[in-house]
């Protein structure tokens, strides 16, 4: 997605998530589907070691393990074991058995300092855990905001591999022309009054 500044770029970003709710008209998305946003802003809870920031992007899979432990804890009946059945295969489909793993995975990939607290970092590097945050989870759809904003070429050319072969949906905001030209499959370009989509090979 592209535009100029104060288009509205990531004000739509944010009535995807729910964070904004839109003047008019209706929003409708897939039931449960999981949703992972890289935010333009750099990260404001600042006391939090890198580990325990990256650890927030499985919230929604840690969630879903929880209420299975809890659920098999339980006395169910055929009904309360069918819907365990199927939250135990939800989990499975998401990989979510092995969260501190993909946390390991991720902070590796990245060189990240896992017990360093966020305060202690530069802009640059708490984009990068920022980054890490958003991908852990493996989202079905990944919003990525101004992406390459305070990154180092290395970590541009990791995320742009990273992005190339994501799994799921992509959407993101740059004006990063080389970032654009080598991931974009379709190009949405937005002012304040329109929405302008073609093809990608900008």
């Amino acid at each position: 997605m592209i535009g100029r500044n104060g288009a509205g770029k990531t004000s739509l970003l944010r009535l995807i998530t729910g964070r904004l709710e839109p003047d008019d008209g209706e929003i409708h998305t897939q039931s449960r589907i999981r949703v992972s946003e890289l935010e333009q802003a750099l990260p404001e809870e600042l006391r939090q070691t890198v580990r325990e920031y990256v650890t927030t992007g499985l919230a929604d899979l840690q969630a879903l393990i929880d209420l299975y432990q809890q659920r098999s804890q339980e006395t169910l009946d055929r009904k309360g074991l069918l819907e365990l059945e199927a939250l135990h295969r939800e989990i499975d489909a998401h990989g979510g058995w092995h969260l501190d793993q993909r946390v390991d995975t991720v902070l590796s990939e990245l060189d990240l300092p896992a017990d360093r607290r966020l305060e202690e970092l530069s802009g640059g590097w708490q984009r990068r855990v920022g980054l890490a945050r958003a991908i852990v989870g493996n989202a079905e759809l990944l919003l990525l905001d101004e992406p390459t904003n305070h990154l180092d070429l290395s970590t541009i050319q990791w995320l742009e591999d990273r992005v190339y072969n994501y799994a799921g949906s992509v959407l993101f905001i740059t004006h990063d022309r080389a970032f654009l030209r080598r991931l974009a499959t379709r190009i949405v370009e937005l002012d304040r009054t329109r929405l302008t989509s073609w093809p990608g090979n900008y």
